[in-house]
């Protein structure tokens, strides 16, 4: 019970002072959405009609509707939480209790020593991933605890033929496939396997255990096979490869969702990342890479012991199933910030396996154990509290993205300016009810495109939501920087024709550069029809279904018609279309033309090319960022 409390109040502390914005993990919101899809009797959630607006992150689309990568085991227990207590947050008590609960539940079954169990809960309670862990909306710990429970019931049901915790061995591991499918199948393996060694000589026992163990299991195997049906179109395929084929397990091209980039998971890599996770995983356990080395040694001295082999078979069951899985290269890049999350379960081994060792030491060598705690400590805290740390700086720099989500008035439809194409991917407070209902509607930033959901919601006031740190796909460090998160109406300069007044903001052109413009994707050329050199210039364009030509007409002016981007920037060379091809600085002006009138919408998106790893590519310029290459362009309405 004192255990079970203490992992309650170190949940609650941290989520309550080190997470005050989230975490960096943004696996979070989508947990929270789909909580509140379901609280609004939503298994999948429509899409208005503009599913590349609306589409929230880690989630596929099916028949008009959105569905969460996630299976319900989790979700529905910060459903519960939430209705009944009226916060989610309830359940990461939860998940931290059963993973400490647990742990002395296992290793009193396990252990012949009565100090053993509570040694390890107590390490497992101070270990940093327990502390960084419980205080996210992620289900980490929660499904740790259901496979320590599921190992204990399994192990307690065979020994002793009880059929009642064999069904609740069933039901534990049940609740794990709806939860965390694979996790499911490696505890079974791991736990089930050393078992069944364990008993080979008693096939009837083990028949004996099968039946309930299969009694407890399948309603809750057929329930995650109904919800699969049901999202997906078939009971055999999961949510997470439904919305993007390409996230599953194997070798080859692997992407997290579909617009992104894709990587190629190779058997190299797979060493690499399940080696630096191997090797930095006792940063995250109370003990350090003492308590590890003790562990390690305590499994292979007491490898003959029957239930050792249980624990051998849980630390080794993750390792090697995850190998196969890609999650394993993206993972070990965040690792460093909250640790090895797929091979979470190998921390109550070592934590059993070394408690049993230092207490032996204890016994048998108590100055060599002392020594062995000392530097136990002084490994654990400072790299504790520097993770700790790290951690909690990281989510204070998004309070500005909960402060501006918080400022957005009422009836007002804000667009996420350059969000990677998915609510919540930026900013994690941007997702939407599921009915697409709320005071405030958020929407994926996508240039003239905007201009269709702008019509289908009139009465609502459009904004776009920029942040001063331009998102340049860069992974979440140790050096977190606050931005200065801005809401903006969106205003549509309406006019036959505009002249685009551009300059340099220096008030001088770079050597070698001038200005070139980009109309239906090609490079238009004589403009500017001056010297192209100069730090000004200016473009007439008119709403009209005459496109641009080779030349400039004599009146210099460009036709527009339908919908599109006109970009207008800078670049080295003698010719435009030479400078487009070495471009330094654009800007995006998005258009349509509508009752006679060329619409452009405003504030103007701005770009400059850089350096990122060993290419080139385009950064997005943050509102009230100047450099020597930035340009000013400014629409004037001409009424002739």
């Amino acid at each position: 019970m004192l255990l079970g409390l203490a992992a309650i109040a170190v949940a609650v502390a941290s989520h309550h002072f080190l997470y005050p914005a989230f975490s960096w993990n943004r696996d979070e919101p989508v947990y929270l959405w789909q909580t509140h899809a379901l609280r609004d009797g939503f298994f999948t959630t429509p899409t208005g009609g503009f599913p590349t607006f609306f589409h929230p992150w880690l989630a596929g689309v099916r028949n008009h509707s959105f569905f969460s990568q996630y299976t319900l085991g989790w979700p529905l227990v910060l459903l519960v939480f939430d209705v009944v207590i009226g916060t989610a947050a309830g359940a990461l008590a939860l998940g931290a209790a059963l993973t400490v609960v647990g742990t002395y539940l296992l290793a009193r079954e396990l252990v012949d020593d009565p100090r053993v169990p509570l040694l390890a809960a107590l390490v497992m309670l101070a270990s940093p991933i327990v502390v960084i862990q419980s205080g996210t909306y992620l289900g980490y710990l929660f499904t740790l605890g259901l496979g320590l429970l599921f190992v204990t019931a399994l192990c307690s049901g065979v020994r002793t033929g009880k059929r009642g915790r064999l069904v609740v061995a069933g039901l534990l591991v049940g609740w794990t496939f709806m939860t965390r499918p694979f996790d499911a199948v490696m505890w079974a393996a791991g736990a089930a396997g050393a078992v069944a060694w364990t008993y080979r000589r008693e096939p009837k026992r083990l028949l004996r255990a099968a039946l309930p163990l299969a009694l407890g299991f399948l309603p809750l195997l057929i329930a995650t096979l109904a919800y699969n049906a049901h999202v997906t179109g078939s009971a055999t395929q999961f949510p997470i490869t439904a919305a993007d084929p390409l996230d599953t397990f194997g070798f080859g091209l692997r992407r997290i969702m579909p617009t992104f980039g894709a990587a190629d998971y190779t058997p190299i890599q797979a060493f690499r990342s399940s080696g630096k996770q191997a090797g930095l995983l006792p940063l995250f356990l109370a003990g350090s890479y003492v308590l590890g080395a003790l562990a390690l040694w305590g499994l292979w001295r007491n490898r003959r012991d029957a239930r050792t082999l249980v624990l051998i078979g849980v630390a080794a069951a993750f390792p090697i199933g995850y190998f196969f899985f890609w999650g394993m290269f993206v993972s070990s890049i965040t690792m460093p910030l909250s640790g090895p999350i797929y091979f979470i379960p190998i921390y109550p081994v070592l934590a059993i396996a070394g408690g049993r060792e230092i207490l032996r030491l204890w016994d048998e060598r108590r100055t060599v154990a002392r020594w062995l705690v000392l530097a136990m400590v002084v490994l654990t805290v400072p790299v504790a509290y520097n993770r700790i740390d790290v951690n909690r700086r990281i989510s204070e720099s998004q309070i500005p993205w909960k402060d501006s989500s918080l400022s957005a008035p009422a009836n007002s439809l804000v667009f996420q300016w350059r969000a990677g194409g998915y609510l919540m991917f930026l900013n994690p407070y941007s997702a939407n009810p599921a009915e697409l209902d709320g005071k405030v509607l958020y929407a994926v930033d996508r240039g003239e495109e905007n201009f269709r959901l702008m019509d289908a919601y009139p009465k609502r006031t459009a904004y776009i939501q920029r942040t001063t740190i331009p998102p340049i796909g860069e992974v979440p460090n140790d050096h977190p920087k606050t931005p200065k998160v801005t809401l903006t109406p969106i205003r549509v300069e309406r006019s036959p024709a505009f002249d685009l007044r551009t300059s340099v903001q220096s008030g001088r052109m770079p050597p070698g550069a001038r200005f070139y413009v980009r109309m239906y994707g090609t490079v238009v050329r004589g403009w500017p029809a001056e010297d192209p050199t100069a730090p000004a210039a200016s473009l007439r364009v008119r709403a009209g279904s005459v496109p641009p030509s080779t030349t400039p007409t004599a009146e210099k002016e460009y036709g527009a018609d339908g919908m599109g981007t006109i970009t207008i920037g800078i670049g080295r060379g003698n010719t435009a279309a030479v400078a487009a091809r070495h471009p330094l600085y654009r800007q995006d002006l998005h258009y349509r033309v509508h009752d006679g009138n060329l619409e452009i919408l405003t504030p103007i998106d701005s770009f400059r090319r850089g350096i990122y790893g060993k290419s080139h590519r385009w950064f997005t310029v943050a509102p009230g960022v100047r450099s020597s290459v930035s340009l000013a362009t400014l629409p004037v309405p001409l009424r002739k």
